[in-house]
């Protein structure tokens, strides 16, 4: 019997050091990591199903989903990081990367992860962006979306434009042809926020700071930034521009759809608004209207997969939000109007046929500025945009005054 045992002994070791597995009679429990997000009810559900077959790929991780509602995410991920009690991994709204980064609560990723080249290559650029700061990635872009031109058909026909507008010229012309009084309006936009006027500002060469981020003087109050906002303030004197984005009036939704605005500029979740509130309203979409350099683009929004700097399972955490950028998974969750940030799923037969120009745009689409102060930065330019248009203030004026602003905060540590 001794005997026995001693063989069995040494068969073991003999397994073990030739690195061939051995069958436990109890298998290890998995890791489990937590993963906070706020997305919709539908997205959720189409969520949970994912985290089935992520899990099911990978037996030894459990993802555990807390979902919030956005106006409260924030404060708890802050509350939670300076308790200790960080998620693994968080689904973070673009602009909030930069600021999580500088506080030492996230990750490395471009470090941590040995195919980090591989996946940023596969990703549009313009999401990728908004990961970086301080010359170094903290997270994957995970969904995206952009902007585009939504422009109202039967309009444009009864003022007998056949197309929607290819060049900015042709757009500010388009705009006051379809424009009768406080009846119509040819273009209408949401606010004076930056996010709002953003597409048509990049497409006309508009930056707002260097890409070192040092400085703002020289570039948010630059000849070509000043020409684009200048081109709204002309509009809206002119009364091609509702005065809407003041505040009051209709809504830019309601009033695309009953004619009221004939061009808007919005992003891909317009086509559930109005399949629910407007059902019988066809959307048309377009791309921004090509600048000067007769190139388009537009402004980037959407989020990212970060995993928390303290987290206790980093190998198990970066498994999963490597998966979330995979095709598989960015494929599924497309099914609920999540759009893809891989390049490789442009055209796809697989997507919603509306994605396309979506995903067109996102090529040439640019990110805000990725800094921790952007929320002060975005208030600078609204108030410089409403000092254009309410007070009359000079466009360069109001820009450089923005520009003073910005720089005092790229200054500030």
């Amino acid at each position: 019997m001794l005997r026995h045992k001693l063989i069995a002994l040494l068969i073991v070791v003999a397994l073990l050091w030739i690195g061939l597995p051995i069958e436990r009679s109890q298998a290890a429990d998995p890791v489990t990591i937590t993963y906070w997000h706020t997305m919709s009810p539908a997205e959720t559900e189409q969520l949970a199903k994912l985290i089935e077959l992520f899990q099911k790929a990978n037996p030894g991780i459990k993802v555990e989903p807390t979902v919030y509602a956005y106006d409260d995410f924030k404060k708890a991920l802050l509350t939670a990081i300076a308790g200790g009690q960080a998620p693994d991994a968080i689904r973070m709204d673009i602009v909030w990367v930069p600021q999580f980064a500088q506080q030492g609560a996230l990750m490395q990723l471009d470090s941590a992860l040995p195919d980090f080249k591989k996946i940023a290559d596969s990703v549009f650029p313009g999401p990728l962006a908004t990961n970086l700061w301080n010359g170094k990635y903290w997270g994957l872009p995970l969904d995206t979306n952009t902007q585009v031109l939504l422009w109202n058909q039967k309009a444009f026909e009864a003022a007998g434009i056949k197309a929607p507008p290819a060049t900015i010229q042709e757009f500010a012309e388009d705009a006051c042809k379809l424009t009768n009084g406080t009846k119509q309006y040819g273009y209408a936009l949401g606010g004076t926020y930056f996010w709002a006027p953003a597409p048509l500002f990049y497409a006309m060469g508009g930056k707002i700071v260097d890409d070192k981020l040092t400085t703002a003087t020289g570039y948010v109050n630059s000849k070509e930034s000043v020409v684009a906002f200048q081109m709204l303030v002309d509009l809206y004197k002119k009364g091609c521009l509702s005065p809407n984005l003041l505040g009051g009036g209709v809504g830019t939704a309601q009033g695309h759809a009953t004619g009221l605005y004939s061009m808007i500029i919005d992003g891909p979740w317009m086509v559930d608004i109005y399949k629910k509130d407007f059902p019988d309203f066809k959307v048309n979409f377009a791309p921004i209207p090509t600048g000067p350099d007769g190139k388009s683009s537009s402004v980037v929004g959407g989020e990212d997969v970060v995993i928390s700097a303290a987290t206790q399972h980093p190998k198990e955490a970066l498994a999963w939000a490597q998966y979330l950028v995979s095709e598989e998974a960015q494929l599924f969750m497309a099914k609920v109007g999540v759009m893809p940030v891989l390049k490789s799923l442009t055209g796809s037969k697989d997507l919603p046929p509306y994605f396309e120009v979506f995903m067109k745009q996102l090529e040439t689409a640019q990110a805000r500025v990725p800094h921790p102060k952007w929320s002060e930065m975005d208030d600078a330019l609204n108030t410089a945009f409403q000092k254009m248009l309410k007070d009359g203030k000079p466009v360069q004026d109001a820009l450089d005054e923005a520009a003073k602003t910005i720089d005092g905060l790229l200054a500030a540590k």
